[in-house]
């Protein structure tokens, strides 16, 4: 069987030995977490990037439903798939799993060789989804994400900003004079610009929580969760000074305005109205000169 130790199985269960003989069964293709109760569970899937749960349905029934509804309710792990483990002498439990909305049920005792058939078919599955998926959400020209993309992603980093009650940073960088230069070079030159302005942000992204995508045209957007006003200027001076150092073969240096906005969100709070004033700071970069960040 394929060895995957970037796809993440989160097993959840009262039962040690369950755990133990899971993860045993597991480890060596895959990073498998561990957790004996639903609020260990939880915060595991808010730190890692689990791709599947093991839920042992058996030792606690009714209240691993439970569990089960709330992170299906939930818009950051509601794509998680979940496989629950049954017991045998109770059948009607698998007809119960895929009204909670298990994708796939094990009735104990199980084997080792159903467990690892059945979450490599799930890992395949998921893999062929996110494929698929990756399709819609990057940019064809830069490989970033694109608007749809990038609405996906921020829509999940505000979620979890209102929930930890955490700073959000959001920037918008416009290549100054774009049109001038597509004029003097050609949309060909114009194009080679902006795959390696993209991956210049890119490469100076310090975490992996942060991200860029094009949002349309010349204008990109750098989203920096859990970052505060100072901290956020700080890096986007950076970024600004590595695109105007930048060198591009048979092409003159390049610049960039950058409009910054720092929130800590609640649910009162407005993405769009936060988009206006990153849109806003970017106005006044472009009206006192162009080549500077503005917050």
């Amino acid at each position: 069987m394929e060895t995957d130790k970037s796809f993440c199985v989160l097993v959840v269960s009262e039962d040690n030995a369950c755990l133990d003989i899971t993860s045993s069964i597991l480890s060596p293709y895959y990073s498998v977490k561990s957790a004996n109760s639903s609020y260990e569970a939880l915060k595991l899937l808010k730190t890692n990037d689990i791709g599947l749960i093991i839920l042992d349905y058996s030792t606690r029934g009714k209240a691993y439903g439970d569990f089960l509804a709330k992170i299906k309710s939930s818009e950051e792990s509601m794509r998680v798939p979940v496989v629950l483990i049954g017991d045998a002498s109770r059948p009607e439990d698998e007809e119960r799993s895929f009204d909670l909305g298990a994708v796939d049920y094990i009735s104990k005792p199980f084997r080792a060789s159903v467990i690892k058939i059945r979450v490599n078919n799930q890992r395949r599955l998921i893999k062929h989804i996110k494929a698929i998926e990756e399709i819609g959400i990057l940019d064809s020209l830069t490989s970033i994400y694109n608007r749809r993309g990038l609405d996906n992603r921020i829509h999940l980093e505000w979620l979890r900003a209102i929930r930890d009650k955490t700073c959000f940073s959001l920037a918008i960088a416009d290549l100054d004079h774009f049109k001038k230069y597509n004029d003097s070079y050609g949309h060909v030159q114009g194009d080679a610009l902006l795959r390696n302005l993209a991956r210049q942000f890119v490469s100076m992204l310090k975490r992996p929580a942060d991200f860029v995508g094009r949002w349309g045209g010349e204008e990109f957007v750098i989203v920096l969760p859990c970052t505060e006003q100072e901290g956020a200027f700080a890096h986007l001076e950076d970024i600004r000074k590595s695109v105007e150092e930048m060198s591009i073969p048979n092409l003159p240096p390049a610049t960039i305005s950058i409009g910054l906005a720092t929130i800590i969100p609640t649910k009162e709070c407005s993405i769009e109205n936060f988009f206006s004033q990153a849109d806003e700071a970017l106005y006044r970069a472009k009206n006192s000169g162009r080549n500077r960040v503005e917050s």
